[in-house]
């Protein structure tokens, strides 16, 4: 966890940049690779990590506008060496389904050059 997150500026699928924190960096292996995905939070709402993601399935077996992971830590993640990055809960964002919603769009930092074969695919 980060003790002074810095601010990140997501572009959205229908509407202006929504600002959010970069509070976190989680490193994972797969596949034999290291790779790093960040988790984002808004100040003052959501408890929660967001960790919106695109990887090579984006747009082909999976939405164009990548894939969100949603985590609710326990407690502080300054305190923790592992956390689980469990990629079979990675969702689809609402605008896919739906114009009327708008969604943030993953930043480049958490483009993936790997497959997750887990996870919402196809819509």
């Amino acid at each position: 966890m980060t003790d002074d997150p810095e601010p990140v500026e997501m572009t959205v699928s229908d509407g202006p940049p929504t600002r959010y924190e970069r509070v976190v960096t989680f490193v994972f292996e797969l596949d034999g690779e290291t790779h790093d995905l960040h988790g984002y939070r808004k100040a003052d709402e959501y408890s929660g990590i967001f960790v919106p993601f695109r990887d090579k399935t984006t747009g082909q077996e999976t939405d164009g506008g990548g894939r969100y992971l949603g985590l609710e830590p326990e407690g502080d993640l300054s305190t923790v060496e592992t956390v689980t990055l469990d990629f079979n809960l990675a969702s689809t964002p609402f605008c896919a389904f739906n114009d009327a919603f708008a969604c943030s769009l993953p930043p480049e930092e958490n483009w993936l050059e790997t497959t997750i074969e887990a996870g919402e695919r196809g819509y």
